[in-house]
């Protein structure tokens, strides 16, 4: 317990919707709603939901896969693609604002090129084995005649570039040999999220970037109530 506590402590908790036209609580605390065909919740469970998912919730599982609960931002919300959402039992949750990631602006840029980078070379050891010469190349002193990769010219922005003599440069990130092991751009985001900043969840835009009309998945297991009235 004394590790997690002091785990905790180098998270950086940072409240990226404050500014987010979201239904709060008197605690601070944002209201997020569900619809389910399932009586007598007392707490979403990702696992779960993910396993009896409906069609209308299995589509987002094609960009990505990790187990999550789907949330409206506000009552009476629909659906884009069913309209309302079948089910007669309403709950809502309510989470700290610090814990959701608007993973649409993506404000702490970490979908960015380099944390993909930095990614691939912890987790895929060819990568990192080449990376790690990008980070001793001389190129700027040294004239390379032969294939080789730098990391260290101006425009490289802290990216490895790598380049084959008459064929061009590009960077090592996108070398097609590894394209099959890049990470899934949502997956990584959630994994830095909740590293860096404890967050539990992303909030988004349900369409065309309306502010108005939000969507929240949460990934965590969270307690949930009903609601002492209908929803829609």
């Amino acid at each position: 317990m004394k590790f997690i506590n002091e785990w905790k402590q180098f998270l950086k908790e940072e409240n990226f919707i404050k500014d987010f036209p979201l239904e709060m609580d008197e605690d601070g605390n944002v209201i997020l709603y569900h619809v389910s065909s399932t009586a007598n919740i007392t707490e979403f469970r990702p696992a779960i939901a993910a396993a009896n998912a409906q069609n209308y919730t299995t589509r987002d599982y094609v960009t990505w896969d990790r187990p999550r609960v789907f949330f409206f931002t506000k009552r009476g919300q629909q659906d884009t693609g069913i309209g309302q959402i079948p089910g007669q039992s309403f709950y809502k949750v309510k989470v700290s604002p610090d814990k959701l990631y608007p993973v649409a602006q993506d404000p702490a840029q970490l979908s960015a090129r380099q944390q993909v980078q930095e990614y691939m070379a912890e987790h895929i050891p060819e990568f990192n084995e080449k990376y790690e010469k990008a980070q001793k190349c001389d190129s700027a002193n040294i004239e390379y005649n032969e294939w080789h990769i730098c990391s260290k010219v101006e425009d490289s922005n802290g990216l490895a570039w790598y380049e084959k003599r008459f064929a061009g440069k590009r960077f090592l990130i996108d070398d097609p040999k590894f394209h099959s092991e890049k990470p899934n751009v949502y997956e990584l985001v959630a994994r830095l999220a909740e590293e860096r900043y404890g967050a539990i969840g992303f909030i988004y835009p349900q369409e065309s970037g309306d502010p108005d009309t939000m969507i929240a998945v949460i990934w965590r297991p969270i307690e949930a109530s009903q609601l002492e009235d209908n929803f829609y």
